[in-house]
């Protein structure tokens, strides 16, 4: 089985107009939310790998993970604004010693990620929302919406 968590950046700044998209950090709200909920996290799920978007507000909202969970964080710079299929690509090509990923990148991808694994789902994914799948496969390149089970969605307004 394959356990995969979707992270959307926490809440960023837009204080500074002249920063370049890529550039921008998080705001208060997202130094707060991102250890809250990588400690939330931390009772339902240990990760393998965390993969994020080389963006400022990705990188900063894996590094409150990753101080958390202890976990490896690699960047890969093709989730910054990848649509659905280019996160799924990436997915698809991890390693299969992984068996516990997290992806931590932006929207509008990650909503049409998660409404390809899980077509009844219907609500938009705040920032630092966390959803899990569970894939009943043996391989990454097995993924697929016909093998997700989507096991929670949490956001901060909710803890």
């Amino acid at each position: 089985m394959k356990k995969l968590l979707i992270v959307r950046h926490a809440k960023s700044s837009w204080d500074n107009p002249s920063l370049n998209d890529y550039d921008r950090p998080l705001n208060d709200r997202g130094k707060r939310d991102a250890p809250k909920m990588s400690f939330w996290l931390s009772k339902k799920a240990n990760v393998d790998l965390i993969l994020s978007s080389g963006a400022r507000r990705a990188l900063d909202t894996a590094k409150a993970f990753q101080a958390t969970l202890h976990s490896p964080l690699e960047i890969d710079d093709k989730l910054y604004h990848a649509s659905s299929k280019q996160l799924l690509s990436i997915i698809k090509s991890v390693d299969d010693e992984i068996n516990s990923l997290m992806i931590v990148s932006h929207n509008p991808g990650i909503n049409d990620l998660v409404h390809y694994l899980n077509s009844g789902f219907q609500e938009n994914v705040p920032t630092c929302g966390i959803l899990h799948f569970d894939f009943e496969v043996k391989k990454w390149s097995a993924t697929s919406n016909k093998n997700a089970t989507l096991q929670f969605f949490q956001y901060p307004k909710n803890l």
